[in-house]
């Protein structure tokens, strides 16, 4: 907000405000966009004078306007406020698989909330704020029967390869003898995910989903893009473990991030 003057003029000039700009590594989720959130006429002085110091824009009475990506000499006024928020980080990893009391700890740090907890990484709490660590295992076990009911799945089920482990080529995807050559295999259970020279994603099984629905901040993307991306999920078919994520338009074809010369 503007102190000791009359007037701010401003330009806006960001990128990452429809599509996240960190996609989350190894399964993990994507982190928010950027945003610019601006309120004219607001209350903040009336909530400074009592001693009241707003956390967020969100807690501020006003007349609150869209900024564009590129808006240039847009004026703010004394009572007006303006905030811009970056995206962070993304996350890493399948959320169900992170430590319960991990998950627990955030909620504690207000770094995750007890819904996130819930429904994001399947932590049940106790009424002390502690993981219920037998209602999280069912918690668990069902949300990753969730993800294979709304999947496409490989009309076959998977084998489970019986060779030795090579190397881990991601968290949750592991490399394993099978035959003659090499296989990628669920980290988790082993289901065999195809030959090493493929991409592992063609075996696995497929949700797509609206963009917003990897994160609550993202908001719909059609407030500044005409294009339609996607939320591709990547799941072992046959534990249900999330092996990967991507971001994409949902006319692309699959990404092949992984591409190993053995």
């Amino acid at each position: 907000m503007p102190h000791g003057t009359r007037e701010i003029v401003h330009d806006t000039l960001s990128s990452g405000n429809a599509i996240p700009t960190a996609p989350g590594m190894m399964a993990g989720y994507p982190g928010a966009v950027n945003r610019y959130r601006f309120l004219r006429a607001s209350d903040v002085h009336a909530r400074l004078a009592g001693s009241n110091l707003p956390n967020d824009i969100t807690e501020l009475a006003g007349n609150e306007e869209t900024l564009q990506l590129r808006q240039q000499n847009f004026v703010q006024a004394p009572g007006d406020v303006y905030a811009v928020l970056w995206s962070a980080a993304a996350g890493f990893g399948d959320p169900l698989e992170r430590d319960p009391e991990r998950v627990a700890g955030d909620v504690d740090q207000e770094a995750v909330s007890a819904a996130a907890a819930l429904h994001t990484y399947g932590v049940v709490l106790d009424g002390n704020g502690a993981a219920d660590v037998d209602a999280t295992r069912r918690r668990r076990s069902e949300m990753r029967s969730e993800r294979l009911a709304k999947a496409s799945r490989p009309q076959s089920e998977p084998l489970r390869l019986e060779g030795a482990v090579r190397y881990q080529a991601t968290e949750n995807l592991a490399v394993r003898s099978h035959g003659d050559g090499e296989h990628f295999a669920c980290a988790g259970c082993a289901a065999d995910l195809g030959p090493v020279d493929a991409n592992y994603k063609l075996a696995c099984a497929r949700h797509d989903a609206p963009i917003g629905s990897a994160n609550p901040i993202i908001g719909d993307p059609a407030r500044f893009i005409d294009a339609h991306p996607v939320f591709r999920q990547f799941f072992c078919s046959a534990c249900g473990r999330l092996i990967e994520n991507e971001i994409a338009l949902a006319d692309e074809p699959l990404l092949r991030d992984i591409e190993l010369r053995v």
